[in-house]
């Protein structure tokens, strides 16, 4: 018996995975199919077509409710329950009414959708009581034919069985035969696929006593065995018979079979048969021998099996693979480096040459010099008494020189020194041989891992048009209910994207259409006054390239103008009237993504429900990406996102550049130019009659060094990299290139801050870190334009300025409301916002109001920071956050926090609490 937590934490598992697995995945399969509902259920609608919508659709909303019901969403089981009767007076064509039908199933799908996501944050509350759309649906389903009485709702049960069965099962047995045709298979392979296809047909027709289905498998089984079948042709034919046979039972023109037979069977169409039967057993006189024997002799039908794998299992093989990749990596070094031994060894073999030749020599002239010592001529005597010769001790004197050899020590000693020189040789050749075999089995590791690499990465890839076909409804909606026709236009949906990435782009994507529908589409008479079409385009397209994804959000509306937003930026003291000559276009756009900045007149629900783009913008830049915007005014806007892909291994070009390496995705390099034949002029370069800026490497990129600390100077800059800056080409100048190898790219900690334009790093082999950027994210640092004035004080007129540095944008907007009136606040997201705003400017701040908890960088480092900076190092910072324990406040105090207070806060408090402060660093 298990306890109430047990089963408290069964249902929330049950519930985790409804939620990430069931719910998205039957959701989509609803948006899709409803895109075609209305069409199929009109007059023109094709039969067939209807029905598997329908029952798509239904067992759907079938799957939504069994998975609520597990999960205790009450609410949802029965608005889902409610959906799924709907569906089933559809496909029983009990529904008059079918305009109506389809608005219900409208709203159930969106809400449906909008309790999932409130399931999903922990907002829904489970109650008994049906929500009103159910209530709704069910009064839609009492107006709807009765339902058959209980006899012909049990002959309906056998009906819809059958029906089902014929409709999912056959049809998935004829779509497999369709798609071996496509593909081309051989003659055999076709001839295997046809005989599979028949036996299940008959399997089929006596399970559902269809003898229609098989005597069709019979007949069609005699066509196959004939000599010289045209296959090509036989089997299309022989699938449109069997989808023909099935509507017109389906549709009662072929008289349904008893619910029992009971007349014994006609033994008179044994010979029809008999070309089957007699390769199973002999025929028995007088008893029917059934088709289905054959089914002993054909393997079972293969049906492919999946398996649901969690994503961040799957992340985790891949940081495992590339782990593996770069010891494969340290492992090429290594053979490198036992390449360039055995090459040493060998060249040492080779000066070992000359001199074994110089042994040999001296060894024969030794031998023959012995010799010469002792001849017959002397009478085999010794004058000096020395007997110690090989041929005296032997008592081989009466031998000639030439007629035997004579060795001493001397001899030994040689003949060892050859045999070693001889050893080593040997062993030089199997060092070779060992790294001949290393080098192929390296070679192999590496094809085998980079096989495997590619297999997960394919696996976490999912086709764009999943995400974007869930905006057309809501859409379509929004143009019914605010009177702007608009036309929901998808460019590049079957682009494959990671699903981590898809399901982070979801929000930001829809405020971004949200926002192009409210404030970019005109009215119909507005846009007929400008000579456009009553209906407006909205545009969401998806591609890939230089190892990113690049999505788009388009519209042909009024476009952004740029004096609303001057006029906004001065109203908030981040603009004066000398820099708006000095400011360009694209400076003049950023100011949409900055907090709190916004030129609508009043805060909608229907657009950025009161939040701005920097809440879309900070999401982009959580995923290491960007968020630009271009407009035209009168003819619309254009808002690009770039993201780099998260793969594990890309091809690198090495560069060097003041004596360090970096990388760079070799997609993003255009073209390599060496700079002796396109020669630098006044920071410009000209090729193939293009004129682009070029600048070094070391000038574009941020120099950080130690105080005291200055860089070594490199080599001169021989090589451009032209690279895309987004927008426009341009030249990079380096030093050398190094080489171009394809690597393992591992991302860095995101608690770390980390420029756009960093993608991450790779490992050498030799253990050498090296950066990889990415060139196309490197426009922001050929700016020159500030983004923000340096001297704010001025432009508030003396009035105090307090700088909030929090990341929750509820937070912020309470803070602009309670100290908006006696105060200039400036808004920051994190504390690298903050950190670089400060960098900016060097005066015109006169208090802080920091959290603790923040992406990109917390408040403690902020705070250590602000302490060591030359100019705000006695800045007033007051820590607010919701951290009430001695432990934080120690901290912040040890930091050299002023104040420390605690959320939630009341208005009035912090009011008095600030002006104390203030008094207090007014009197320093």
């Amino acid at each position: 018996m298990f306890d109430a937590a047990t089963l408290a934490a069964i249902t929330a598992e049950a519930r985790q995975a409804f939620l990430e697995e069931d719910a998205p995945e039957c959701l989509a399969q609803l948006t899709v199919g409803f895109q075609s509902l209305e069409r199929v259920l009109g007059p023109a609608g094709d039969s067939q077509q209807r029905q598997k919508l329908i029952q798509d659709m239904g067992r759907a909303a079938h799957s939504l409710k069994g998975g609520a019901g597990m999960s205790a969403l009450t609410p949802l089981q029965t608005l889902c329950h409610r959906l799924e009767d709907l569906f089933e007076a559809l496909e029983q064509g009990r529904v008059e009414d079918k305009s109506m039908a389809v608005g219900l199933i409208a709203m159930t799908i969106e809400e449906t959708q909008a309790m999932v996501e409130l399931a999903n944050s922990g907002r829904l509350q489970d109650t008994d009581e049906p929500p009103e759309l159910a209530l709704a649906l069910g009064e839609f389903l009492e107006t709807c034919q009765p339902q058959p009485s209980q006899e012909e709702a049990i002959a309906g049960d056998v009906s819809q069985f059958v029906r089902t069965s014929l409709t999912v099962e056959l049809e998935a047995c004829l779509e497999r035969v369709e798609r071996r045709l496509e593909r081309g298979g051989t003659a055999t392979e076709l001839r295997e696929s046809f005989s599979l296809l028949l036996e299940e047909c008959t399997l089929l027709g006596q399970a559902l006593s269809c003898d229609w289905l098989e005597e069709a498998g019979n007949r069609l089984r005699g066509e196959l065995v004939r000599p010289q079948v045209d296959l090509l042709t036989l089997l299309p034919t022989a699938i449109a018979e069997l989808r023909s046979l099935r509507e017109q039972f389906l549709a009662g023109e072929l008289t349904p079979p008893a619910p029992e037979i009971v007349a014994e069977p006609d033994p008179e169409p044994l010979p029809e048969v008999k070309p089957v039967t007699a390769v199973i057993a002999p025929p028995v006189p007088g008893v029917p021998i059934p088709a289905v024997v054959t089914a002993k002799a054909s393997p079972a039908p293969s049906t492919r099996q999946t398996l649901r794998i969690p994503l961040d299992r799957l992340n985790k093989l891949s940081n495992t693979v590339s782990e593996l990749l770069i010891n494969q990596e340290r492992l090429l070094e290594y053979d490198k480096q036992l390449r360039q031994a055995s090459r040493n060894l060998k060249r040492r073999g080779q000066q070992l040459i000359p001199m074994r030749e110089q042994v040999e020599s001296l060894y024969d002239e030794l031998s023959f010099s012995d010799q010469t010592k002792i001849s017959p001529s002397n009478g085999g005597g010794n004058q000096n008494g020395d007997s110690q010769s090989s041929l005296g001790i032997a008592g081989l004197v009466d031998f000639d020189a030439l007629e035997m050899d004579s060795y001493t020590a001397v001899h030994g000693i040689l003949q060892r020194f050859q045999e070693l020189m001889v050893q080593v040789q040997e062993i030089q050749e199997d060092v070779d041989l060992v790294e001949r075999d290393l080098q192929e089995t390296l070679i192999q590791m590496s094809q085998s891992l980079h096989q495997l690499d590619s297999e997960l990465t394919q696996s976490r890839l999912v086709p764009f048009r999943g995400l974007a076909q869930s905006f057309a409804q809501p859409l379509e909606k929004l143009g019914d209910r605010h009177k702007k026709p608009v036309q929901f236009v998808i460019e590049g949906e079957n682009t494959l994207v990671e699903v981590a990435i898809l399901d982070q782009l979801r929000t930001p994507l829809t405020h971004l259409i949200r926002n192009a529908f409210d404030h970019g589409l005109e009215f119909v008479p507005e846009r007929q006054a400008q000579g456009k079409p009553p209906e407006g385009t909205i545009t969401l397209s998806a591609s890939t390239a230089n190892n990113q994804v690049l999505i788009t959000v388009s519209d042909d509306g009024r476009g952004i103008d740029p004096e609303k937003i001057s006029r906004k930026a001065m109203e908030l003291g981040w603009l004066t009237p000398e820099q708006l000559g000095t400011i360009g276009e694209a400076q003049m756009l950023d100011f949409l993504f900055q907090p709190g900045f916004s030129t609508a007149a009043e805060v909608s629900n229907l657009s950025g429900r009161g939040l701005g783009l920097d809440i879309v913008k900070q999401m982009i830049e959580s995923l290491r990406g960007t968020l630009t915007v271009e407009t035209k005014l009168g003819q619309g806007s254009r808002f690009l996102i770039r993201i780099p892909l998260s793969l594990n291994i890309v091809p690198l070009l090495l560069v060097r550049y003041q004596q360090r390496l970096l990388a760079f995705p070799s997609e993003s390099v255009l073209r390599i130019l060496p700079l002796d034949d396109y020669p630098i002029k006044n920071g410009r370069v000209e090729w193939q009659s293009q004129i682009m800026e070029a600048c070094p490497l070391d000038e574009v990129l941020p120099q950080i060094y130690p105080q005291g600390f200055s860089p070594s100077p490199g080599l001169p800059h021989k090589v451009g990299l032209m690279v895309n800056l987004g927008d426009r080409p341009a030249l990079l100048t380096v030093e050398q290139i190094v080489d171009e190898r394809t690597l393992v790219v591992k991302a860095l900690d995101a608690i770390t801050p980390i420029p756009s334009y960093v993608a991450g790093c790779t490992v050498l082999g030799t253990g050498e870190v090296v950066p990889v950027l990415i060139p196309n994210n490197f426009a922001v640092l050929w700016r020159t334009e500030p983004t923000l004035p340096q001297d704010a004080a001025g432009s508030a007129g003396g009035q105090t300025t307090i700088l909030v540095i929090d990341d929750s944008v509820t937070v912020r907007r309470t803070l602009q409301r309670v100290l908006g009136g006696s105060f200039r606040l400036i808004q920051c997201r994190d504390g690298k916002e903050a950190w670089d705003l400060l960098n900016r400017q060097n005066q015109g701040i006169d208090l802080a109001l920091c959290d603790i908890e923040m992406p990109n960088m917390d408040g403690f480092s902020l705070l250590q920071l602000v302490r060591a900076h030359r100019v705000w190092h006695s800045l007033t910072v007051v820590m607010l956050t919701s951290r009430e324990n001695p432990l934080h406040r120690n901290r912040a105090k040890a930091l050299g926090a002023d104040g420390y207070l605690t959320k939630p806060f009341q208005p009035n408090q912090l009011l008095s609490t600030i002006d104390q402060f203030l008094a207090e660093s007014a009197q320093r």
